[in-house]
């Protein structure tokens, strides 16, 4: 029999004062959401779909169907032209990360300032090749043969979702959700509390955030992050107050890419406590709680942090649940 029923119902207030389900859109209304341009996703067709400014993304497997969530992205650049049916061309490009993907059977060459690759092209969608590579700075020249569709190439480690150009590089801009006012202080317990965040990333970054509930400054945080800390590409609990850390603990080490997680956390003065994917508790004894007004999903809640993944759902407890609950909720 299973404990978690049982340790959910010792009172009623174990149960949630507030369960987000980022399955569907419209996304809940107590949730403000802004973007200030298009971006694409993958719809539940398994189809790639635009969502207009300041329309939430929520993204699908395209093989499988299945619902990844609420996709959050930090902004893009595609440096390519006429993306759609890739033709040779020369790109200015600087001396940090780039990401070239793909779709089709063709051939991208690299010459100039990198001669990284060739990227193979191993089918028509959804098969998307990738390349990463750190060229010096200058320009790049993409030598194309065969078919190269829906063709990308941004500064960056990893690979984001499709931006379309024609005559020009297209920017999409940062995926922004925030709870505040009446919509956040109407579930959230500032003395005690706990959350549990269903997520994944596409790749790794330094301290991304699913959640961070704060004041809108990083000196007071409680948040669910991914990327802080040695290594890099961890899952952590961390929590700041007046800008001293009260809190960091390693739920994964490390995390993966495309691989789907739940993060349960809980905090009170002197008692932290977090578990991912039913992990061993990893707890914290000393630490204050900060005061917020806040929760950002996705983001570290002072522009930046973002996700680059999904959040599926966000469920919050208005009490520090034992460590037991808190292993069982993450399982």
């Amino acid at each position: 029999m299973s404990l978690l029923p049982l340790l959910l119902n010792r009172n009623r207030s174990n149960r949630p004062s507030l369960n987000l389900e980022f399955t569907a859109n419209p996304v809940p209304a107590s949730v403000t959401f802004t973007r200030a341009t298009t971006a694409t996703y993958v719809n539940s067709a398994g189809s790639i779909a635009s969502a207009a400014i300041d329309t939430p993304r929520i993204d699908y497997d395209p093989v499988t169907l299945a619902c990844k969530g609420l996709l959050i992205e930090e902004a893009r650049t595609n440096l390519v032209l006429n993306s759609a049916t890739l033709s040779t061309q020369s790109v200015t490009v600087a001396a940090v990360a780039h990401t070239l993907t793909f779709y089709g059977t063709g051939t991208v060459t690299l010459s100039g300032v990198s001669t990284a690759g060739p990227l193979v092209g191993t089918g028509a969608y959804p098969n998307r090749v990738s390349l990463t590579f750190t060229p010096t700075a200058g320009s790049l020249t993409l030598t194309v043969s065969g078919s190269v569709t829906s063709a990308q190439l941004e500064a960056g480690s990893f690979a984001t979702s499709y931006i379309p150009t024609v005559a020009s590089q297209v920017t999409r801009a940062a995926d922004v959700a925030v709870m505040t006012g009446s919509n956040f202080s109407s579930w959230y317990n500032a003395s005690e509390g706990s959350f549990v965040v269903e997520w994944d990333k596409i790749g790794a970054a330094n301290f991304q955030a699913m959640v961070a509930i704060s004041d809108g400054t990083s000196s007071n945080v409680i948040a669910a992050t991914h990327g802080s800390g040695a290594p890099t590409n961890n899952a952590r609990f961390d929590v700041n107050n007046g800008g001293v850390n009260q809190a960091s603990i390693t739920t994964v080490s490390p995390s993966v890419a495309g691989t789907a997680y739940k993060t349960s956390v809980g905090y009170l003065v002197n008692d932290f406590a977090s578990s991912s994917n039913g992990s061993a508790i990893g707890t914290d004894t000393s630490g204050t709680v900060p005061t917020v007004d806040r929760a950002s999903l996705g983001n570290n809640g002072v522009g930046g942090g973002y996700l680059n993944g999904h959040i599926k759902r966000l469920t919050y407890y208005q009490t520090r649940l034992p460590n037991a609950t808190l292993v069982a909720l993450s399982a």
